[in-house]
């Protein structure tokens, strides 16, 4: 199996509140469903682990975000380029009601305008135990 690619982290963010996302700024995040469209060019199946784990450093931006959401599960798209996860970025954006919270967000290294999409129709429905 491959080892680089691009993914989505889905992510459950339990009550609206204000988050420090390192030098991009604080804000106000709604409760609710997230995704965030990310790529490892090698050691994808270590970047998920990662992204799954709440002890760590915080670096990137989704580290800050992830320190207060829930993880709800990754979806991995092997042997894809880095670019890919901009187009995966424009398909979450299809999704009807999604939209960019945070100008910026992740997307440091390239033109889009956020690789954080907040999916307003997504709404667990169960009350279980997630980290």
């Amino acid at each position: 199996m491959s080892n680089t690619g691009v993914y989505v982290l889905w992510l459950y963010l339990p009550q609206t509140m204000s988050i420090g996302i390192g030098k991009l700024g604080t804000f106000q995040f709604d409760r609710g469903v997230y995704a965030y469209a990310g790529s490892a060019q090698r050691n994808l199946q270590q970047r998920l682990a990662r992204h799954r784990r709440l002890e760590k450093k915080l670096h990137w931006h989704i580290d800050y975000f992830r320190a207060k959401a829930h993880f709800l599960g990754a979806a991995s798209f092997f042997d894809q380029p880095k670019s890919a996860e901009c187009l995966l970025t424009q398909e979450l954006l299809k999704i009807p009601g999604a939209f960019f919270p945070v100008p910026g967000f992740g997307a440091s290294d390239c033109r889009c305008e956020s690789h954080l999409v907040r999916v307003a129709l997504a709404e667990p429905r169960l009350r279980i135990n997630i980290s």
